[in-house]
């Protein structure tokens, strides 16, 4: 493969800002032997750790994407009826994640020649999947274009994994380029009318949607224009105006992005920004079905004390108690009785959860505002709703995103008990006994996530710069 080197271009953002997606087949340390369908057991890891290590070291892996042949010859050590070789698997899963760690960085992937590691094995894993017969090798090779990161399934994109220039349509997880808040995410389709439409989230608070003249969409890329920024007093003058333009070139499921502010005359204001985005994997297919769910040992969150637990933001005050078993939060407040903005968000030091089911119970007074985030990114809405029209901004909604099917707050004062899963990319949420989100797909982050990457682990954690808050017996159960 012919790279060429484009001397003085610093890199920024590249591609490796975000991991691969949870494997079920890579994690060959831990063992595969919790899914039926993986029958790797962990006796045979311990036996083989040295062939592992060898199997699955760079130089190997290597040598399965220079080729599609010798691509295909790994893969074709997959067999029917779940007698794979367990090595071959652990190989095969390897690869997957190799070829999303070699991806080329943002100023390469323009100057690339030839087919760089992932177009080879994608297209090696496309041609195995179309040409097997056995349902499981078929899963197995759509398991791993999933893993891969690639536009498979994205009938509006294309139909193979190998796409150089993808159209721009899907859910885009963005890596902001910002210090701190910079996770965003972006949905971008066509609306009922056949016109483009992209539903933006920016760092904080709710998506919003962008239509007409401020999107515009071609088969490699697309530009967004938000934001009104005019002074007040000066309305008539178009220079002094600042808006946000976002423009996005794509190969593949990676995207570069360049962040610029304008004046109302559409010319530019300072200095552009550079970060990235990543394509998300479809959801595709039935909602899971969580009864047949794996439930793990259960994970008592306030079992212990407030060491099990840090601020979020070093500058902040902590409001944070933790006394018998309920977490408290506490803010400080100006003369007319309102926050200060000095408090800071909590968050567990333990950050391994994936999926899972989070039981817990929650009071706030009148007119509070919190938050519990789910793998740090999705938030569930904790807020005095009482009385108030169903919204998807009302407790225990997935901010922003769904509104619940009914309103089934308590008044505020009251303990209220929340039932959360997050299951494969799926969220159930029971609000004191009544389901009011029941199994809807997970479309994206919300305001204020801890990063754009919806595919690795993450802490619980829990809004503390609105309002005050008292949680008790939360527990979380892992499910696999």
């Amino acid at each position: 493969m012919k790279k060429i080197l484009i001397v003085g271009m610093v890199a920024v953002y590249g591609a490796a800002a975000f991991a691969a997606d949870p494997n079920p087949y890579a994690d060959y340390k831990r063992g595969m032997a919790s899914d039926a369908n993986y029958p790797m057991a962990v006796e045979w890891q311990n036996a083989n750790d040295k062939a592992i290590v060898e199997a699955t070291s760079d130089d190997t892996l290597a040598t399965f994407v220079k080729d599609v042949a010798a691509a295909k010859a790994l893969l074709a050590q997959v067999k029917p009826n779940y007698s794979t070789d367990p090595l071959a698997a652990v190989q095969i899963a390897a690869v997957s994640q190799y070829v999303m760690r070699t991806e080329p960085s943002w100023w390469e992937f323009w100057t690339w020649f030839g087919d760089s590691p992932r177009d080879v094995w994608t297209a090696a894993l496309v041609e195995m999947r179309d040409a097997a017969s056995d349902p499981y090798v078929k899963a197995f090779m759509r398991d791993q274009l999933v893993w891969c990161g690639t536009c498979e399934q994205r009938k509006e994109c294309c139909r193979v994994a190998r796409c150089k220039k993808s159209c721009p349509y899907g859910s885009w997880g963005l890596k902001l380029p910002f210090a701190t808040m910079n996770a965003g995410h972006l949905i971008l389709a066509k609306g009922a009318d056949g016109k483009p439409k992209a539903t933006l989230l920016w760092r904080w608070g709710s998506p919003f949607d962008i239509v007409g003249d401020d999107l515009k969409v071609e088969k490699d890329g697309f530009t967004l224009i938000f934001g009104n920024h005019k002074p007040k007093d000066l309305p008539q003058d178009k220079s002094a105006w600042r808006r946000d333009c976002v423009t996005a070139k794509i190969r593949g499921d990676w995207a570069v992005l360049t962040l610029q502010k304008i004046d109302g005359n559409g010319k530019a204001v300072g200095d552009a920004q550079v970060f990235s985005g990543k394509r998300n994997p479809p959801i595709v297919g039935p909602a899971p079905d969580i009864a047949k769910a794996v439930r793990g040992v259960p994970v008592s969150i306030l079992a212990g004390t407030m060491d099990d637990f840090e601020l979020m933001e070093p500058d902040k005050v902590s409001g944070w108690t933790l006394k018998d078993g309920v977490l408290s939060n506490r803010i400080q407040r100006g003369p007319d009785g309102k926050s200060l903005h000095k408090n800071g968000n909590l968050r567990t030091k333990r950050e391994d959860f994936y999926d899972f089911n989070l039981k817990y119970e929650v009071r706030v007074p009148k007119d509070s505002n919190s938050g519990v985030y789910l793998r740090g990114r999705y938030e569930i809405q904790v807020i005095d709703s009482y009385g108030m029209p169903v919204d998807m901004h009302n407790m225990s909604a997935y901010y922003g995103r769904v509104t619940p099917r009914v309103a089934a707050e308590k008044p505020a004062g009251e303990w209220q008990t929340v039932d959360v899963t997050l299951y494969r990319r799926h969220l159930t949420v029971i609000l004191n006994g009544v389901n009011i989100i029941d199994n809807v797909p997970v479309v994206g982050i919300t305001g204020g996530a801890m990063s754009a990457d919806e595919f690795v682990p993450g802490p619980l954690y829990i809004q503390g710069d609105h309002s005050d808050a008292d949680y008790r017996n939360m527990v979380l159960t892992p499910l696999k």
